[in-house]
């Protein structure tokens, strides 16, 4: 008999989390096991002490079952669902970086689109009902059609990235209606924390001015310092995955916090925590950010860092989230920063 803890989650279940020593991978396991749950951890290669880090960060890397899983491999798929039949399964797993897929389209496509279609698949026919969540992006809506973004909202993706989550976001409704799967997507707005890797502008922020304070690096480089995201903590966006799947039907969600803020507000802030008070001269590739009271240049713009394409970004409407999940993010803007630059320090000064 399946019992429950106080805070909803199903004790006894066992849980497959596909990019389990990513971000969201690590926190998720984390939430899973204080469940009580089982933890498969689906890794693709060799588990060694440095993928694990955010794992032991977490002090969870010995509770976690790792299993052999890749998403471009539809046979090991088959076989590694079917061997240790999870009643959750958690498709994190992707090549994660919007940059990173204008240089690796057709990997991004195999591995993001065509691996989540494997997952469903198997699900599809899986004698035992488990529940899916695909993990979704704010990629998938691309250019500005509408003032709020929602679960109604028109896609329209420009990324290779965004395309792929697209085509697995629309797999997952097609499974739902076409077959009765137990699919659910989240539609992840930006998610950060200091789990996040260096690719990650945010993380390169932090990281850096960390650097620059301690007197290990000289500048910030970044590209477009106006556009904007929503940013949110990233144990806030798994605790919404986690409730999405406690739901009695499958559904499609969008998880973001609604505050928008420019790449130049989250440096700005993040220098603060650093010690610095920034003022900006010059405009496009010519602004800088300086420091107040050495006049030292903090920030300044490399065109090598654009985008391809960079969508302007509406507000995000999170109603449904809210009244259906009873979610909203625990963590401030303000929180998640004093982690990340709380983390960068206790590194760098070790």
């Amino acid at each position: 008999m399946t019992t429950t803890t106080s805070s909803g989650g199903r004790m006894g279940k066992k849980v497959l989390i596909t990019g389990v020593l990513g971000q969201d991978g690590s926190y998720l396991a984390q939430l899973a096991l204080a469940h009580g749950c089982e933890v498969l951890g689906g890794v693709r290669g060799e588990v060694t002490p440095a993928r694990c880090w955010r794992l032991d960060h977490l002090g969870v890397t010995s509770r976690v079952q790792f299993i052999d899983f890749d998403l471009m491999d539809p046979p090991l798929i088959q076989q590694q669902i079917l061997r240790h039949r999870p009643d959750l399964i958690f498709n994190l797993a992707a090549q994660s970086s919007v940059g990173d897929s204008f240089n690796t389209p057709v990997a991004t496509a195999e591995a993001g689109g065509m691996g989540a279609l494997h997952i469903f698949e198997v699900a599809r026919h899986a004698d035992w009902s488990p529940r899916v969540f695909q993990a979704s992006s704010s990629e998938i809506f691309g250019e500005l059609s509408d003032v709020h973004q929602s679960e109604k909202s028109f896609f329209n993706p420009k990324t290779p990235y965004g395309a792929t989550k697209l085509f697995a976001h629309i797999m997952a409704e097609a499974y739902r209606a076409s077959y009765g799967t137990f699919v659910s997507t989240g539609i992840l707005f930006n998610h950060e924390s200091p789990l996040r890797g260096e690719n990650f502008v945010t993380r390169k922020i932090t990281q850096s001015l960390a650097r620059i304070r301690l007197g290990q690096q000289h500048k910030l480089s970044l590209g477009n310092l106006s556009a904007q995201r929503d940013w949110s903590h990233a144990r806030d966006f798994v605790q919404a995955m986690w409730d999405i799947l406690e739901l009695p039907k499958p559904d499609n969600f969008v998880i973001a916090s609604g505050r928008m803020t420019s790449v130049r507000q989250f440096a700005e802030m993040a220098a603060t925590r650093a010690g610095f008070e920034l003022r900006w001269e010059g405009e496009g590739v010519d602004e800088k950010g300086i420091d107040r009271s050495t006049g030292q240049v903090i920030v300044d713009v490399d065109p090598r860092f654009y985008r391809p394409y960079d969508p302007e970004q509406p507000k995000v409407d999170t109603s449904k989230a809210r009244e259906m999940l009873g979610w909203s993010p625990a963590a401030s803007l303000e929180t998640l920063i004093d982690d990340m630059m709380a983390f960068e320090f206790s590194q760098l000064r070790v």
